[in-house]
């Protein structure tokens, strides 16, 4: 069920780039169908739904690899029709790997490294495609990594307005040549994306690693089919090459979860480590917290306060340096930025669709309220584990992103990681023979 609404998910992200587009809007109304259902089923009755769940992934991913062979992978490519060959190549062999992981059964890992190293080889030919994309998070990357080369707080300058006007900042935040906060990420996202920038002078390099990282993650999980797949379609999600193009930080932000709960599942005691660093990645991790219980299966405070300290330790001790430089600077450009930001009437949400069509302007804090309604009755109702966690935070972000003032493609990216984690990590039993176990993955606090 995960993976059908992650097919569906990255399709209709290509629609229009992830901005409203009434087939986009209605396939999105479907995808948080499907992620409520995913979030909710017990594993017995996915186990009676899989089969007939694999016949629709095998159609989804016929259609993510046509649009590889017809649509741009990017916007902001600098190359002519011919070098579009290399492209086609690679998606050629990546097809014919996923249709091996359907027909193989003892050559998984096989499929899973040609998938990796052809994805590898597709990332770098983007990149060197698109070598500046005309995007600010772009450029204020590079803006941040200059002031830490210069021994310069890079919460305490001014980032450039790239684009000239001040139409998508929030009233007096920005004017035609500055945005007045610093670099709007946490610290643990800036120094992972500096490796890239130290390595090739793009930090986008650290991202390829990250969607290699995280489709590694996926696939190996657990044994078998399922997994193996989940790590083709995040991979190779119609807009994947976009986001790493874009430069967003989602390409970190689903590394993070991936490997949250591929340990959660293989090697739980060291979960407080990455579940910590997960949370010090991106700011809107802070829905996971009400989800703990899920992937501890516990609801004991005395056992969720001793992970809590624990996972609090690696975020902390990269974190207050950079806080305690300028307290103001940096509440002002990782929280103070982000809570200021204006409504886009262009966001793939239920907000804009609204205004759109001549409907009420609702509540900015909805988004707040149904999120939390979301991740709290998840942390009640869904099972205990590791796949039931990742899939009812893929709801509880879809409640956020959806009913929120913003909300592109970098936003679902995120969801469409959660959503083939909750797939890897499931526990049902898989079809062709191939049985795990269909016991709820609880990992020890400690």
């Amino acid at each position: 069920m995960a993976l059908i609404a992650a097919c569906l998910l990255g399709y209709l992200l290509q629609l229009s780039n992830g901005t409203l587009h009434p087939e986009a809007f209605n396939l999105t109304c479907v995808v948080l169908v499907l992620a409520t259902f995913a979030a909710f089923l017990r594993d017995r009755t996915l186990v009676k739904l899989e089969a007939p769940a694999l016949g629709l992934v095998f159609i989804g991913l016929v259609v993510i690899f046509g649009i590889h062979f017809t649509t741009a992978p990017g916007v902001y490519l600098r190359v002519g029709g011919d070098a579009f060959i290399e492209h086609h190549k690679y998606a050629v062999a990546g097809a014919l790997l996923a249709g091996a992981a359907f027909a193989a059964r003892k050559w998984q890992p096989f499929i899973v490294v040609g998938v990796l190293i052809v994805y590898a080889f597709l990332g770098v030919w983007l990149l060197k495609a698109s070598p500046a994309p005309m995007i600010d998070v772009w450029y204020w990357h590079k803006a941040g990594y200059e002031a830490l080369a210069a021994g310069t707080n890079p919460y305490g300058i001014w980032m450039p307005n790239i684009y000239g006007h001040t139409q998508w900042f929030a009233p007096g935040l920005a004017d035609a040549q500055h945005v007045f906060v610093g670099y709007p990420y946490p610290p643990v996202t800036m120094l992972l994306g500096w490796l890239g920038h130290l390595a090739k002078a793009d930090y986008r390099y650290f991202n390829l690693v990250a969607q290699l990282g995280a489709g590694a993650f996926l696939a190996f999980t657990r044994p078998g089919r399922v997994a193996m797949l989940a790590c083709i379609v995040f991979l190779f999600t119609p807009r994947g090459l976009f986001v790493l193009e874009q430069g967003w930080t989602e390409a970190t932000s689903s590394l993070a979860i991936t490997a949250c709960v591929c340990v959660a599942v293989r090697w739980p005691k060291a979960l407080p480590w990455v579940f910590g660093l997960m949370l010090g990645v991106k700011q809107y991790f802070v829905f996971a917290l009400p989800l703990l219980p899920l992937l501890l299966g516990t609801y004991k405070p005395r056992e969720l306060g001793k992970f809590l300290l624990k996972a609090a330790i690696l975020p902390a001790i990269i974190t207050l340096p950079f806080l305690l430089w300028s307290p103001g600077a940096f509440f002002n450009s990782v929280v103070a930025f982000q809570a200021k930001q204006p409504f886009r009437a262009d966001a793939l949400s239920v907000m804009a669709w609204l205004a759109q069509n001549g409907g009420p302007m609702l509540p900015l804090n909805l988004s707040f309220l149904l999120a939390g309604g979301a991740a709290g009755l998840s942390a009640w109702k869904s099972e205990k584990s590791a796949s039931a966690f990742s899939a009812a935070l893929a709801l509880t972000l879809l409640f956020f992103f959806f009913f929120a003032k913003q909300a592109f493609t970098n936003y679902y990216y995120l969801i469409l990681a959660c959503l083939c984690a909750a797939a890897a990590a499931g526990g049902a039993a898989l079809v062709s023979g191939d049985r795990a176990s269909s016991k709820a993955d609880t990992a020890s606090p400690t």
